[in-house]
């Protein structure tokens, strides 16, 4: 569950975390610190995870010639 800190510190099971920072945390850690410090936490909308795109193929690139210009 993706959370926002909005206190000066907070001390987690993945760490320490500042103002701001957003952190993935477990739902059931989440609910303790709501029970205890409501403010330090806000909730962040779950967004679905897109799968990934592979990148184009690459075009074929044309060799360079050593051709002279025709005086």
């Amino acid at each position: 569950m993706q959370v926002k800190i909005k206190i000066n510190s907070l001390s987690t099971t993945k760490g320490i975390f500042k103002n701001g920072d957003i952190v993935d945390l477990p739902e059931d850690e989440v609910k303790k610190i709501m029970a205890f410090r409501g403010f330090a936490l806000e909730v962040l909308p779950e967004l679905p995870i897109a799968k990934p795109v592979k990148a184009p193929a690459k075009r074929a690139t044309r060799k360079k010639t050593d051709a002279k210009p025709i005086d």
